[in-house]
């Protein structure tokens, strides 16, 4: 591992490295490169954009945090259905929601969208260790979204919670600024076990 290799010590000379495994290097160089589609200058003149095709796969539960964030991070509500889709597929719960406002006012605010959103859309019930777990996972991703001390702040996010027999995860994306020309991205997960 790579970790292994920065944290050697000089007297750990005599220690083996793990083999890379062959088999994984050859399926690396099987796979097809990802392309993108540049809009623009030689497409569409009104937009310049990056179309991304990817694909990523989610097959452990422990990815729950993942999914959060790839389903926040989807922009367009076809996007957003076809990913909870087949998040559905594997048996798993989704659901997103958008708010918006004063970063000091948003507190009360996410916790109406996430948990309203949540209930509606059968993600959880209202068992304690469900809604305890929801609103943690809500705090830590919270705590990663939102700086202390930006009350002034305009905010417009995207959140995003995922649900498996084991973990739920929210995840919240969008943009802050204490200015309209000064908006720039964010993001904060968090995760909890159920």
């Amino acid at each position: 591992m790579i970790w292994k290799k920065i944290f050697k010590n000089p007297q750990d000379e005599d220690v083996e490295e793990e083999p890379v495994e062959m088999e994984f290097i050859k399926e690396m160089e099987e796979r097809e490169p990802v392309t993108l589609q540049m809009n623009g200058p030689g497409g569409d003149p009104e937009r310049n954009a990056v179309e991304l095709n990817l694909k990523i796969r989610i097959d452990d539960e422990n990815q729950a945090g993942r999914a959060a964030l790839l389903l926040a991070s989807t922009t367009t509500s076809e996007a957003e259905t076809v990913f909870k889709r087949e998040l559905a597929s594997l048996g798993w719960k989704s659901v997103a929601t958008e708010v918006g406002g004063l970063a000091g006012d948003l507190p009360q605010k996410i916790t109406r969208a996430l948990v309203g959103a949540s209930l509606n859309a059968g993600v959880v019930e209202k068992k304690r260790n469900e809604m305890h777990a929801l609103m943690h996972a809500a705090l830590e991703a919270l705590d990663g979204f939102l700086v202390v001390g930006m009350l002034e702040a305009s905010v417009g996010a995207k959140i995003a919670i995922v649900r498996n027999s084991r973990w739920i995860s929210v995840a919240v994306m969008g943009d802050t600024a204490y200015h309209a020309v000064a908006h720039h991205e964010r993001c904060g997960l968090g995760v909890m076990h159920i």
